[in-house]
């Protein structure tokens, strides 16, 4: 049985699978359910002001909010395969690095998956645990984000070290560095103001009021970054038998 294990857990998903099939699903099981639930809640739904989570709420939405939370646990559980496609192929260019990001990707997408089947409002209810929620959805976050920083290490070395198909890696490096510079920033400037940094107080004071800098709009952001990011990987990661 361990063994059948490993070898399904090895085993390389085939990328016609993932882009033909996976990945539209992703997009339906995700944007499309989270879209049809804003549209029919009762209550107005304005995305650059409500975070996702409140489409996900009972005491929300009592209808139709399972919609939502299944889709976003669906979505979790397709992005899975994502972390053997991109580990085997980076593997060659840091062993190390490329583990970080298939488990940081990997568990982030499995807290998607819980962060989807818990649905307790941090307000509202009478859940033993009311801030699970909000706990899976920021450890999911992390751990994506994790996981895209670290397979874009990958692509970099591999772009500065690879002697052949350098202009592949400089695709997949142009694209993920579109998605990961900025989130790594915003990440760094938000550590920077917990900690109370000098420099960063005047920047926060100046971001903080704008609607840019709310959380719910980086939600949405963070979101299509994701799934860029999944489209990219499989349009411009080199195959197993062309790296050398």
């Amino acid at each position: 049985m361990a063994g059948r294990l490993r070898g399904a857990l090895s085993a390389d998903p085939p990328r016609s699978l993932l882009l033909y099939v996976c990945l539209p699903l992703i997009a339906l099981s995700y944007f499309g359910t989270l879209i049809v639930a804003a549209r029919l809640s009762p209550q107005p739904y304005d995305w650059r002001r409500g975070a996702i989570s409140l489409l996900l709420y009972p005491a929300y939405d009592p209808r139709l909010h399972y919609v939502a939370s299944i889709g976003i646990a669906i979505s979790g559980l397709l992005i899975l395969p994502w972390t053997i496609y991109i580990r085997r192929r980076l593997h060659r260019i840091s062993t190390l690095v490329a583990d970080v990001g298939a488990l940081g990707l990997g568990l982030g997408a499995l807290g998607l998956v819980l962060a989807g089947v818990v649905v307790s409002h941090p307000l509202h209810g009478r859940a033993a645990f009311p801030h699970l929620h909000e706990v899976l959805a920021r450890g999911a976050a992390l751990g994506l984000g994790i996981g895209i920083v670290a397979f874009w290490g990958c692509a970099a070395k591999a772009y500065l070290e690879t002697a052949t198909r350098r202009i592949e890696w400089r695709r997949l490096l142009v694209c993920w560095s579109v998605i990961a510079l900025p989130a790594l920033s915003i990440a760094l400037l938000r550590i920077a103001v917990g900690v109370h940094f000098d420099w960063s107080n005047p920047i926060y004071q100046r971001l903080q009021d704008r609607e840019l800098w709310r959380v719910a709009v980086w939600e949405w952001l963070g979101s299509a970054a994701v799934f860029l990011f999944l489209l990219s990987a499989l349009l411009y990661l080199p195959e197993l038998d062309s790296q050398q």
